[in-house]
């Protein structure tokens, strides 16, 4: 099941790199050299390494008011199963610890970093798709209902907390388990899990340019 989540997320993104390749090729027939606001998108959706760490009491509530700011009505059912499939199972593995007449420690621990993995792949996969569909519902768009600047600053929060819900994941999986070996391989794939998601920013960028563009023609 990581195997496919992973392979999900790879064909989501590049689903989105199509779509931002797309949006470079008309920017090429409209040039706006010098538009404050292609700064600002630029500068907004930059990547930095101080970025600060998000505390959110609850996900579903999060995702959906950057939703409601970006104005795009989109299901999060996905997400909040998929959250909801992984607060499951790590219940499950507390009842197994506490089971006398559980499975060995050897499988224990080779389905826990199955299950780990598995986890951080399914949710990498639904929270590229979600943003995936964010701009595809966004460049369909004929006027810009909300303001630019809002428009990126709420993408770029919406990324932080779902790049931070990823390492939650990993931080409760990595609680379960004793083995360093596997906690550094949790550690990698959660730090590539976050890479791609943090890769739809570079997407989205000229995406929001062809934004202002075409709706500054409407």
């Amino acid at each position: 099941e990581a195997v496919v989540s992973t392979q999900s997320t790879g064909s989501q993104l590049e689903a989105l790199e199509m779509l931002s390749k797309e949006c470079v090729l008309k920017m090429k027939n409209n040039p706006s050299e010098g538009n404050t606001l292609f700064l600002y998108i630029e500068t907004s959706l930059e990547l930095k390494s101080g970025d600060s760490e998000i505390i959110i009491e609850h996900l579903g509530a999060a995702v959906t008011d950057c939703l409601k700011t970006l104005k795009i009505d989109l299901p999060i059912s996905k997400i909040n199963q998929c959250r909801y499939e992984i607060a499951q199972q790590l219940a499950e593995m507390d009842m197994t610890t506490l089971d006398e007449t559980a499975k060995p420690s050897d499988t224990k621990k080779t389905v826990l970093l199955s299950t780990s993995l598995t986890s951080v792949a399914s949710f990498t996969a639904r929270s590229v798709e979600l943003f995936k569909k964010i701009a595809e519902m966004s460049l369909l768009k004929s006027t810009l209902d909300v303001d630019m600047k809002t428009q990126a600053d709420t993408i770029k929060f919406l990324n932080e907390v779902l790049c931070c819900e990823i390492d939650n994941i990993r931080e409760q999986f990595e609680q379960k388990t004793e083995s360093k070996e596997d906690v550094d391989r949790l550690y990698l794939e959660t730090s590539n899990a976050i890479s791609y998601l943090q890769e739809t920013l570079y997407f989205f960028v000229p995406i929001l340019k062809w934004i202002v563009v075409k709706t500054s023609k409407s």
